[in-house]
């Protein structure tokens, strides 16, 4: 079995860290197969969410793989992974679709990274979060500290990456690291049965949404607001809103065709 798994299930895109004897530690091969896999669902018109979790019960990702890491040797080996592997996680951020991290175990380090690349997180009860990069004398490297600075402010995540704390779910919930705690083993499921809600509504509205509070974490409200409008009248003339109107007065359910 590779590395990492890709699966599809109707509109559902499961990608799945596959090296649970060595708690889903990143390597070459799943930095590829991600590269792959995104190629793929960029390409795809059809995709309605991507959920990302790991194998087993253990770990979500531990993240890097400290043998496969020591490969790189100099300051611009290490360079260049952190680059590739920030493309990587901000091609994984700007699909069109929600994507859900299932943490069905720990997340650590570069995992943690991982995880906020993710547009949701799902976090089962017995897992827990820790940016323990400072201690191997590390940083974030991966993109993820300035997506945990923009999600919890700069004195929490100072705090979180300084003191390599464990994050409870609870506490990663409280802080909003977290959309949900399910119980251990759920996960998978509880994302699904999300990805059902999402589906029930248009494929345009959920890519618009999604297009418009991408662009607002980096732009003004002014022109966040004016993205809205017009991203608003795209759909006001869609099929798809059309179809929804009529179905409303003929008491059925819409059906959507991504127009």
């Amino acid at each position: 079995m590779p590395d990492l798994i890709h699966e599809a299930e109707g509109a559902l895109s499961t990608l799945k860290f596959n090296r649970k004897d060595v708690r889903n530690a990143i390597n070459e091969e799943i930095m590829q197969g991600l590269t792959d896999a995104l190629d793929s669902l960029e390409a795809s018109s059809e995709r309605r969410a991507v959920i990302l979790t790991g194998a087993g019960e253990e770990a979500f990702c531990s993240g890097g793989d400290l043998k496969w890491l020591q490969s790189f040797e100099s300051r611009e080996a290490g360079m260049g992974m952190s680059r590739r592997m920030q493309e990587i996680m901000g091609r994984l951020s700007a699909l069109p679709v929600p994507v859900i991290a299932v943490l069905n175990g720990y997340a650590l380090g570069g995992g943690t990274e991982i995880a906020m690349a993710c547009d949701m997180r799902i976090i089962e009860e017995h897992a827990y979060m820790s940016f323990k990069q400072a201690r191997v004398g590390l940083m974030t490297g991966w993109g993820g500290g300035g997506r945990l600075l923009r999600t919890i402010g700069y004195g929490r995540a100072l705090e979180l990456l300084t003191t390599c704390k464990e994050l409870s779910p609870e506490d990663a919930l409280k802080m909003g690291l977290a959309n949900a705690i399910v119980p251990k083993g759920d996960g998978l499921r509880v994302a699904k049965a999300m990805v059902k809600e999402i589906s029930k509504s248009a494929p345009g509205a959920i890519r618009s949404l999604k297009e418009l509070l991408l662009f607002g974490l980096e732009n003004t409200l002014d022109e966040t607001t004016g993205l809205e409008s017009s991203l608003f009248a795209d759909l006001w003339v869609s099929e798809d809103h059309d179809e929804a109107v009529k179905a409303f007065f003929e008491k059925r359910s819409p059906i959507f065709k991504g127009r």
